[in-house]
């Protein structure tokens, strides 16, 4: 079982931030993984201060979560190291 990288995670987070946010298991859903292959990725963006609360999906019962600003500038770092040279 391989395990999520944060560029990865950062990356379905900034394109759900203008929707309102994500939940882990919708992340996990988008990157085609189980949550317990995202948990220690998303852990870790909390503990950087990358994500805050931003409301409940009384749907499917989840916690939403949106990039903080640092968490937007990790997101654009991590995209620019992928992104190929031109």
């Amino acid at each position: 079982m391989e395990n999520v990288s944060e560029a990865r995670l950062l990356g379905v987070l900034a394109e759900f931030d203008p929707l309102g946010g994500a939940s882990l298991g919708l992340s996990a859903w988008e990157l085609f993984a189980t949550e317990q292959q995202l948990r220690g990725a998303w852990q870790r963006a909390i503990n950087q201060g990358w994500l805050a609360p931003a409301g409940y999906d009384q749907v499917y019962n989840e916690r939403l979560w949106r990039l903080t600003a640092s968490g937007r500038a990790a997101a654009q770092a991590a995209e620019d190291l992928t992104r190929p040279a031109e």
